[in-house]
């Protein structure tokens, strides 16, 4: 197994640097196989931070002038309320755009929709072809462990899932953080773990920032110098299959771990992590009897549950409004591109931009407290927010809510404890969808209440149990569709199977209530979603951690839906009505 110290060279903070010595930035040493950390930017996206970085620099120079200047005038300036100071951070479509916008939509449609439609159809009849009409049995044959460990997992893409995670303790123990390292991966299947998995000890790199409890907005670039966010990083490790890049200061340690999301499913991932920390505080008597990697052996799919996937008159009332759904899909599709096309802001595929939002144990309780006095179940006042902060800075509301559930507790049964806990790998993701732009809303009728969201997470919650239409729906649109499982990989498709229109919708995941070992210090744990506007949700040692990203909106855009969706949190948490929130943000935002 692969264990690195990192030596990494310095910023280059916006200093030009010759042809030459720029290559060197991204060219690993020969004698290091580490991954270079500057693999984060091609030359086009260097080039531009490194004129930003300039810009930056001038405008800093700037402000400490305006900053001493204040300081020796005795006239104290009014701050602004970021309500009343909030601006659009996308410009409006010229006329000549929308025109051209709409000239070239159909000319995407055409080139896209109909193989589409045909493509998501003809997988549809094979799959349940080759197995007797039974998409349980699809659900069955897919082995995310054996994907994971397969040797032509790694290459091309990245291993598919980042997370940072966030500790006050330092791993002291190198040796036997790498000893836990290599054992979890062999558990894992991997047959190959010294070119399959690696981890990297960044001991040249100064941590920016350490953690402060104090801290709710956190940028993807607090820690790390010179890196955008871990999930950029994650492209420097293309030809692992598990990588754990670490780095630490006296009084903080930054774990960013790169995980086989296009195998596994998000749950899962967290687990791999968890086991790993877990192991490395507990005696080594627990690895032999770990369950984590035994799921096959100990969980099995409800007989109920199965039967109703199973029926045939289900599959058929799904079936014949697959093509109506791709069409709605690439509707959307289309309609981003032919807006990218025609320049207008907020289209354009872009390497991910993302901020964070967390809480620390005191605040999460304050919050679970407010929330549980308003009957407000946590999960549907994150939907809210997250429907308003959408709404609220892009003007439109999301098509809707792409919210991730796994199966894992609810539609298998196993007599062993770990299946309560949630601490099994595999991959049981299902994406359920909840309609938010109906026409009411559309048309200004109605608009998206506290009591929408409750309605949606107790319908989630009952729909669960009961494997209801809704969860057949994203259990369908996943097996019988091109890409089997992993991390909401399935659902990334264009020939994706089901209504979700995720470019045009709010990606939501929630986690729920998480535990790392006790005496690890974890303080923190962020990982981003898919599509134009993504919010992922934990609650992990009793503190909140939230992640706003998108592939489409600039950073700006990003950090404005997070501080709107943090403004109503934080109102919420206050004991005010969530209605009247976004109600008062929405008059003063328009004064």
């Amino acid at each position: 197994m692969a264990s690195k110290t990192h030596h990494r060279t310095e910023s280059p903070t916006g200093v030009a640097l010759s042809n030459s010595e720029f290559k060197k930035l991204f060219t690993p040493s020969r004698d290091d196989e580490t991954p270079p950390h500057y693999a984060t930017y091609s030359r086009l996206q260097a080039k531009e931070l490194l004129q930003s970085l300039e810009i930056a620099r001038s405008n800093n120079a700037v402000v400490q002038a305006e900053a001493t200047e204040e300081i020796e005038s005795p006239i104290s300036r009014v701050p602004t309320t970021s309500s009343s100071c909030f601006q659009p951070t996308l410009r409006a479509p010229t006329l000549k755009q929308s025109i051209h916008r709409m000239l070239l939509w159909p000319k995407f449609m055409l080139l896209n929709c109909i193989y589409n439609i045909y493509e998501a159809v003809w997988i549809l009849l094979h799959d349940l072809w080759a197995f007797g009409g039974k998409p349980s049995k699809i659900f069955d044959s897919n082995d995310p462990l054996a994907l994971s460990s397969a040797p032509n997992f790694a290459g091309k893409k990245a291993p598919g899932y980042s997370c940072q995670v966030t500790f006050t303790k330092i791993f002291h123990d190198r040796e036997r953080f790498q000893a836990v390292f290599e054992k979890l991966c062999a558990d894992s299947g991997m047959a190959s773990p010294d070119t399959m998995g690696i981890v990297c000890w960044n001991d040249s790199v100064e941590l920016l920032n350490d953690y402060s409890s104090s801290l709710m907005n956190v940028s993807g670039e607090h820690y790390i110098p010179n890196s955008r966010s871990y999930y950029a990083e994650g492209s420097r490790f293309k030809k692992y299959h598990v990588a754990i890049d670490m780095y630490e200061s006296d009084n903080t340690t930054i774990m960013q771990a790169h995980l086989p999301g296009r195998a596994w499913d998000g749950t899962s991932c967290y687990n791999f992590v968890r086991e790993l920390v877990h192991r490395y505080y507990s005696d080594d008597s627990e690895q032999e009897s770990s369950p984590v990697f035994k799921a096959n052996d100990l969980m099995q799919m409800k007989d109920d549950v199965r039967e109703k996937f199973d029926n045939l008159l289900n599959i058929l009332l799904w079936a014949i409004f697959v093509p109506y759904n791709v069409y709605s899909n690439q509707s959307s599709l289309c309609w981003q591109k032919a807006s990218a096309a025609a320049g207008i802001d907020g289209y354009t595929e872009i390497p991910k931009e993302l901020c964070h939002f967390n809480l620390n144990d005191i605040q999460s309780k304050q919050l679970s407290t407010a929330l549980k006095k308003q009957g407000v179940a946590p999960t549907a006042a994150l939907v809210f927010a997250g429907v308003h902060a959408y709404q609220l800075v892009l003007n439109e509301l999301p098509f809707s809510v792409v919210m991730q559930a796994s199966l894992q507790t609810r539609s298998f049964e196993s007599s062993h404890p770990s299946l309560k806990e949630r601490r099994f790998v595999g991959d049981w993701l299902i994406g359920i969808l909840h309609r938010v732009r109906t026409w009411s809303r559309l048309f200004g009728i109605d608009n998206y209440k506290v009591e929408d969201a409750k309605k949606f997470y107790q319908e989630l919650i009952s729909g669960l149990k009961t494997t209801d239409a809704s969860v057949r729906d994203g259990f369908y649109s996943r097996v019988l569709g091109k890409v089997k499982g992993g991390a909401a990989t399935f659902e990334k498709t264009p020939c994706f199977p089901g209504n979700s229109r995720l470019n045009d919708s709010l990606f939501f995941n929630n986690y729920g209530v998480r535990t790392m070992h006790p005496d690890s210090g974890c303080v923190g744990f962020n990982w981003s979603g898919a599509g134009k506007v993504g919010i992922n949700c934990i609650l992990v040692q009793g503190r909140l951690c939230c992640t706003v990203a998108s592939t489409q909106l600039p950073l700006a855009s990003v950090e404005g839906i997070r501080d709107t969706f943090k403004t109503i949190i934080e109102a919420m948490m206050e004991g005010e009505d969530g209605d009247e929130v976004v109600k008062r943000i929405v008059e003063e935002r328009a004064g």
